[in-house]
């Protein structure tokens, strides 16, 4: 039997290379693998008895860097797409600086975080 791969001449990518061409700002923004939430039960549905969670999601200097860093890219790509729009342009030189300024700031003052 002859394989899918073999008729198309299909090279598969390996893990390494799927993780390089990974894009940090689509899709896994904050991400990691440290536990960052926990879950709150809510009352039981009377009529069922069924006990719903709520996931929490705590608070983390690394993750609303990482977040602002995504952010800051995502509005430099659309900036970079509609070059004549100034406004975006404007807007993505601010976001760049805030994130600049945000990220001194965490790592100056709560380092231990």
């Amino acid at each position: 039997m002859v394989s899918l791969v073999d008729i198309y001449n299909i090279e598969e990518p390996t893990l390494t290379e799927l993780k390089s061409d990974r894009d940090p700002a689509r899709g896994n923004k904050g991400k990691s693998d440290a536990k960052d939430f926990y879950l709150v039960d809510e009352p039981a549905d009377s009529e069922t008895g069924q006990v719903k969670s709520k996931v929490v999601y705590k608070r983390s200097f690394e993750n609303m860097v990482k977040d602002i860093e995504a952010e800051a890219i995502d509005m430099q790509k659309l900036s970079d797409e509609h070059p004549d729009d100034m406004v975006l342009h404007n807007l993505a030189e601010e976001l760049k600086e805030m994130f600049n300024t945000f990220r001194t700031h965490v790592r100056k003052n709560y380092r231990d975080e």
